[in-house]
């Protein structure tokens, strides 16, 4: 499946720079995680050097299996313990009629709604439950807005595992009736991420389950499947880089995994420049560009009661330093959107390129616009927009965006009649 075994070498802490061996999991940094909560983030290193000599775009194009071709760029070891239901390889969409509605110039949407689960989350979780089995657990336990749980009870059952699942009580019922059409244990709790988060780590140590929460100051693995999207942008622009990547942010980990894919393609020569990034949130859920903007440190950040239909990115709390340090290094931009302007988003893809997203993946688009009309990214630029879920696994929220249909006899007469009441049909 794998061309050949991994290279990573090590955890790194992003606070002491002190390095851990892989040998055992580690969830953060035993010298950093006492100064306090969320501190301590661990990152996964590799040998770029032996990569350099490993990969090159003739290798990597000819190999067959699309997310895991980049085997030597991802954490697991043994080939036998990897788990997968042909996540990756989605399309990159060249959004010509969508770029002509709101300015832009070249843009492309990365539709993340092909993978298996209908979201990115599927490149979080083959990784994940790979990790699991090579570090021999049985069990895995997830704090999750919704699409994280979904992707880890289809990847458990795949690999015949117990998945436990700690959800917000507001999580859309299609996203809870996947994980339940995967057997796995669903607990609905009060509060928000950093409570189930806290509650899952802790479970973890009582019982020994296997932590997957996608917070990088909860598990060093999360960022890892996210940078394949990297991988893949360039390859599919022919190895050229993009001059804006527009991210969906929540926690940020996102954000900051794709970040981490393009200078991991720098690194080893693949490819000369590097994108701005750009962070998306929603207004209710604003702590990375509040961050960003004040020059704050991750953890200097308090949480906030989210409040957006945006339940993709429906986070109160910063999961590590990586959104805000792809933000800096990239020299990149972050800004917030209201909940109309992203329905309003939703509803134009939808409309122009045909393609039905969650709310959490239209606010890229939103952003763009609103970052298009203030100057602040160019009308020449090539852009491209992270699409994270597809809109059936958050139909809830639209309800009251959207006229209901009109029900009518099957007459001929009631149906011209109809149409002339309803001008903008014809």
């Amino acid at each position: 499946m794998v061309g050949n075994l991994s290279l990573a070498v090590s955890y790194k802490c992003a606070e002491c720079g002190k390095e851990y061996p892989l040998t055992e999991m580690l969830y953060s940094c035993p010298a950093c995680a006492p100064k306090g909560m969320l501190r301590g983030t661990l990152d996964v290193e590799y040998d770029y050097e032996e990569a350099r000599s490993r990969l090159s775009r003739e290798t990597l194009q000819g190999r067959k299996t699309p997310f895991w071709k980049y085997g030597e760029l991802l954490p697991v070891f043994d080939e036998s313990f990897i788990v997968t239901l042909g996540e990756g390889n989605t399309p990159l969409l060249k959004a010509d009629k969508l770029a002509s509605s709101i300015g832009a110039g070249k843009l492309y949407l990365k539709n993340e709604t092909r993978n298996p689960t209908w979201s990115f989350k599927d490149r979080v979780f083959t990784v994940m439950i790979s990790k699991a089995l090579e570090y021999g657990r049985n069990t895995v336990v997830v704090a999750s807005t919704g699409n994280a749980a979904a992707a880890a009870s289809a990847y458990s059952a795949k690999a015949g595992i117990r998945c436990y699942i700690f959800v917000s009580e507001t999580t859309s019922t299609a996203k809870i009736t996947q994980m339940l059409m995967h057997e796995a244990k669903v607990i609905k709790l009060k509060g928000g991420l950093l409570e189930a988060g806290s509650l899952a780590l802790e479970a973890s140590k009582q019982f020994g389950w296997f932590h997957v929460t996608t917070g990088k100051s909860m598990q060093p693995y999360s960022t890892e499947g996210p940078k394949t999207l990297a991988y893949e942008i360039a390859e599919q622009l022919d190895w050229e880089v993009p001059d804006n990547v527009v991210v969906p942010v929540g926690g940020g980990d996102t954000l900051g995994g794709i970040w981490k894919g393009f200078k991991d393609l720098k690194e080893i020569g693949l490819i000369d420049k590097l994108p701005r990034m750009v962070a998306a949130q929603a207004e209710g859920a604003p702590l990375v560009v509040k961050a960003f903007r004040e020059n704050k440190e991750f953890f200097q950040v308090m949480p906030i009661e989210p409040k957006t239909i945006a339940a993709g990115i429906k986070v109160g709390i910063l999961t590590g330093p990586w959104p805000l340090n792809a933000l800096k290094e990239s020299d990149g931009e972050a800004e917030t959107v209201t909940d109309g302007e992203i329905i309003q988003a939703e509803k134009l893809m939808a409309k122009k390129e045909a393609l039905f997203a969650e709310p959490a993946s239209a606010a890229p688009l939103a952003v763009l616009k609103k970052l298009l009309n203030q100057g602040k990214i160019s009308k020449m630029e090539c852009n491209v927009c992270i699409i994270t879920g597809a809109g059936l696994k958050d139909i809830d929220s639209l309800e009251k965006y959207l006229e209901s249909p009109p029900i009518i006899k099957p007459d001929m007469r009631i149906l011209k009649s109809l149409l002339e009441q309803q001008g903008e049909w014809q």
